[in-house]
């Protein structure tokens, strides 16, 4: 599709974003793997006054992510591990973008959701959690979203005969989220469960 047949689609809801305050959320995968097609769809939306969200990783280009965020009124910004060798073994890629990225948007005073998706034994632990705090705390972020981690991917990867590399790990328990929420709510962030 182009970025007018998008458009073309989104206004067709524009009555109800006027009344409910709401918009269209970008996400993916990662959008922005498709930048030019997402910046000038943001750019139209803009245009029509149409409110905007973006889910992301932050792993993309610092001058792209500088580009967009006055079309941004939202980033919704998965943030999984801190550590930078953990996060090269769990996810294929170093942190470092990512968190320049997100930097930025804070320096910039967008608005931003941290959204953590939480994976047993990959980084629902004290010490990640606490640098993750001690990341986010001067960069005036506060919001968190704490996403449990869940197995609604692995049917697809046994249909594709992919290796599942989480199998065996358990989704965490209510009271593993709560006490992850209680631990960062203790060092000053709003923390929800889910998002």
């Amino acid at each position: 599709m182009t970025v007018p047949d998008v458009l073309a689609e989104v206004v067709k809801d524009e009555v109800f974003f006027d009344e409910s305050g709401g918009g269209i959320t970008i996400s993916g995968g990662e959008p922005l793997m498709q930048a030019s097609f997402v910046e000038s769809l943001l750019a139209a939306c803009r245009s029509r006054r149409i409110r905007t969200v973006l889910e992301t990783c932050g792993f993309a280009d610092p001058d792209l992510v500088g580009r967009i965020t006055e079309n941004v009124d939202l980033f919704l910004y998965d943030l999984k591990l801190m550590d930078r060798e953990r996060h090269q073994h769990f996810t294929g890629v170093r942190n470092d973008l990512i968190l320049q990225n997100l930097r930025m948007l804070a320096e910039r005073r967008r608005a931003v959701i941290v959204r953590v998706p939480i994976i047993p034994g990959v980084n629902d632990d004290d010490a990640n959690l606490d640098a993750l705090s001690g990341f986010l705390s001067p960069l005036g972020l506060r919001d968190i979203d704490l996403l449990p981690y869940h197995r609604i991917g692995s049917d697809k990867y046994h249909r594709l005969r992919l290796p599942y590399q989480m199998e065996g790990v358990d989704p965490p328990s209510t009271e593993q989220m709560e006490t992850i929420a209680a631990h960062l709510r203790g060092r000053g962030f709003r923390v929800r469960i889910g998002g």
